[in-house]
């Protein structure tokens, strides 16, 4: 048996999709209990096993967005996962959250709106009409 290293990529690890969906769970109970450099660390994790995944992208970007680090949450849905993935409606329901977090509720309203009548995605549009309701401004 030869014991030399593997040239394949950690990344092309064979992960089971119950397994991460496990983890982006944990991952969201660390947010949920304070715990940031162990939920960074699982988000980053779940990327490394699944790079072409906006899921795990988001969950980090929740995670950035729940201790106050907004830019670069919106830096992460913005450039990477609606990158990977342009029609997710929760990346883009996250966003609006970040850009709403940096003070254009305007812009978020707008983008709330177009996932309203944009998404197939149930979750999202109901984050979205969540968001709006109450909101005096208009797309």
């Amino acid at each position: 048996m030869d014991n030399a290293p593997s040239d394949t990529p950690k990344s092309d690890l064979p992960v089971s999709t119950e397994v991460v969906r496990c983890l982006m769970d944990i991952g969201y109970v660390a947010v949920g209990r304070g715990l940031q450099s162990q939920a960074t660390n699982i988000f980053n994790g779940i990327i490394a096993a699944r790079p072409s995944s906006e899921l795990p992208l988001i969950g980090l970007a929740v995670c950035k967005l729940n201790f106050g680090y907004v830019v670069d949450a919106a830096k992460i849905l913005a450039e990477q996962a609606l990158r990977l993935n342009p029609n997710s409606g929760i990346a883009k329901c996250f966003l609006a959250v970040a850009i709403k977090a940096l003070g254009n509720e305007q812009e978020a309203c707008d983008l709330m709106h177009q996932i309203c009548d944009d998404t197939t995605d149930p979750a999202a549009k109901a984050m979205a009409e969540s968001f709006l309701i109450g909101k005096d401004v208009s797309p």
